[in-house]
């Protein structure tokens, strides 16, 4: 039986984080099983990068005086869509019709209270964006802002292709935010001039603001600490992963005795929880990144 334990007196104390170097991107591509009028545009890559997939993507905090100061920002998460013809790279088997112009529509944003998401469009291919274009608050639903993902003009027989480096999402609180996106066929070539395919279902997708522990909770094994831990490794791959490990304390004091609950976790950009087992009538935690 679980023991009666006062999960109020719980706290999280957040480490911090220096990252050196820039992330690896991750590309999450639009393209479609079929180019029949009417089908729907995918997300071809979901079992790679969806909420269901355990996928976390991290956000570091913006220095101070930068146009990123007081947000938690990442340039690596990069929407693509597939390309259709050689001239730019295709033609790949799933890319989606010839005509369709697919844009990322933002529906739901969840997370920490008071936070919000947002998107920074940039002016030129590669060069990051240092301005805010628009943000939405947490607790969002049928949200309609949305991201252009293919780089044509939308005119009849162009390729669906798009690849843009710079854009920049940001949150404005530590924590884990869950957001809801769907592709969209925004172009007039298909059936009585609207779109040639139909929308994805709706992918959501994790992003950690922060080294923070995203949730705490009580079961009958014990405490239950759920924490994104983001690799944090540049695009050369050169350096190792970062390392979290879970400590804790009856009590803050001088000196503070932290203990490790569990073991310690090499970074892999995936969600973990670890359990604590019940001891005394409080405890704090920390998360510490190495």
């Amino acid at each position: 039986m679980r023991p009666k334990y006062d999960v109020r007196v719980l706290a999280v104390l957040l480490s911090t984080l220096l990252v050196n170097g820039t992330q690896a991107h991750e590309h999450l591509t639009a393209g479609a099983n079929s180019t029949t009028p009417g089908s729907p545009l995918i997300f071809s890559n979901a079992a790679d990068y969806s909420a269901d997939s355990g996928h976390v993507f991290g956000l570091d905090a913006g220095d101070p005086g930068s146009p990123y100061d007081g947000y938690y920002f990442t340039s690596d998460l990069v929407l693509a869509a597939l390309a259709a013809t050689p001239d730019l790279g295709g033609p790949d088997p799933r890319a989606a019709a010839l005509g369709s112009h697919i844009a990322a529509v933002l529906e739901t944003v969840s997370g920490p209270a008071g936070g919000s998401f947002g998107f920074w469009e940039t002016e030129v291919d590669d060069v990051d964006s240092t301005q805010l274009t628009w943000s939405v608050p947490v607790g969002l639903t049928g949200g309609t802002h949305s991201i252009s993902v293919s780089e044509n003009d939308g005119s009849p027989g162009a390729d669906p292709y798009g690849h843009k480096h710079g854009r920049i999402y940001s949150v404005t609180r530590p924590g884990l935010y869950k957001v809801g996106l769907r592709f969209m066929d925004t172009s007039t070539n298909g059936p009585a001039g609207g779109p040639i395919q139909a929308p994805s279902d709706r992918f959501f997708l994790y992003l950690q603001g922060g080294v923070t522990i995203a949730s705490i909770a009580t079961t009958d094994a014990g405490i239950t600490l759920t924490f994104g831990a983001p690799s944090n490794l540049p695009d050369n791959g050169a350096g190792a992963a970062t390392t979290y490990q879970v400590e804790s304390t009856p009590a803050l004091g001088t000196p503070t005795h932290w203990q490790s609950v569990g073991d310690a976790v090499v970074g892999d950009d995936l969600l973990h929880i670890v359990t604590a087992p019940f001891s005394g009538d409080s405890v704090l935690f920390r998360l510490v990144a190495r």
